[in-house]
C-alpha cells in the first residue's frame, strides 16, 4: 500500500506541484535538445533527490538541516547558484542550422552531452535549499506521524522518487514534441524566458529570507505544508475516505 501511494504521490507532485528551477531547466533542455537530453537532465535532478533522501533518512539530523537551511547564508548561496544558471541560460546563443525535409527541423550545433546535462540537473537541484527543506518536511511527516519502520519509510520514498521520475519523463516527452515546430528565433526566446524565470526565482529565494528576518511575523506557511498534509492523509486514509485540505 505504501509503495502504491508513494508512486501516485510522486507522479502527482511532479506534474502539479513542481515549478521550481528544475522544472524550467527540464522544459528548456527538452525543447532545445529533444527527449533523450531532457531525460538526462531529469535523471540528474532525480539522482540529487535520491542523495538527499538517503542522507536525511540515515546520516543527517533533519532538525539541524532545517535550521541550517533557514539561514541567510544558505538562501544567498542557493539563490546565487540559481541566478548564475539563469544568466548562463539567458545569454546563451546556440548555433543553429535549419534543415528543410518536408517540414522545418532545427538542428543545434554542439549540443551538450547527456552526462553534462545530468550534472547540470544534479547541481541545480542540490544547491536549492528549498528542495532540502521539502524532503526534510516530508520525511518528518512520514516518520513522526505515520507508523512506519525504517525499511517501510525507505520503500515509500524510493517509490515516490520513481513516481517523480515518471512524471518528469512525461514532461520531457510533452516539451520535446514542440522542438520540430519552433523556429530558431523562438528557441532563442525560450532561452530568454527560462533564464529570466531562473533569475527571478533565485532573487526571490534571497529576498524572501531577508524579508522573513526583518519581519518574522509575516512568515508564510512552508510551501511543503500542503504536500505533507496530502501524504499524511493518504497514508491514514481508509476505503471511502476523501482527502480534505485545510
Amino acid at each position: 500500500m505504501e509503495i502504491l501511494i508513494g508512486l501516485l504521490c510522486g507522479i502527482v507532485f511532479s506534474l502539479f506541484f513542481s515549478f521550481g528551477p528544475g522544472f524550467w531547466g527540464l522544459i528548456q533542455n527538452s525543447i532545445h535538445y529533444g527527449f533523450r537530453k531532457g531525460v538526462a537532465f531529469e535523471v540528474g535532478v532525480n539522482l540529487s533527490d535520491i542523495v538527499m533522501v538517503v542522507l536525511l533518512l540515515t546520516l543527517l539530523n533533519k532538525d539541524s538541516i532545517t535550521s541550517t537551511l533557514h539561514t541567510p547564508a544558505a538562501s544567498i548561496i542557493g539563490g546565487s547558484v540559481v541566478i548564475i544558471f539563469g544568466i548562463y541560460t539567458l545569454l546563451r546563443r546556440p548555433e543553429m542550422t535549419v534543415e528543410n525535409k518536408g517540414r522545418l527541423r532545427v538542428v543545434l550545433k554542439q549540443a551538450p552531452r547527456g552526462r553534462e546535462l545530468m550534472l547540470h540537473g544534479f547541481l541545480l537541484n542540490t544547491f536549492n535549499p528549498s528542495i532540502w527543506l521539502y524532503w526534510a518536511a516530508l520525511i518528518a511527516v512520514v516518520k513522526a506521524e505515520v507508523s512506519m519502520n525504517d525499511l517501510e519509510a525507505f520503500l515509500f520514498f524510493i517509490s515516490m522518487l520513481l513516481g517523480e521520475l515518471s512524471g518528469g519523463i512525461l514532461k520531457c516527452r510533452l516539451a520535446s514534441m514542440l522542438q520540430n515546430n519552433l523556429s530558431p528565433k523562438v528557441l532563442t526566446t525560450v532561452n530568454h524566458v527560462v533564464g529570466a524565470i531562473l533569475i527571478a526565482l533565485g532573487a526571490y529565494m534571497i529576498i524572501s529570507m531577508v524579508v522573513s528576518l526583518k519581519h518574522p511575523e509575516r512568515n508564510e506557511k512552508e510551501p511543503t505544508e500542503m504536500v505533507s498534509q496530502i501524504i499524511h492523509q493518504s497514508l491514514h486514509a481508509k476505503d471511502g475516505d476523501t482527502l480534505f485540505l485545510k
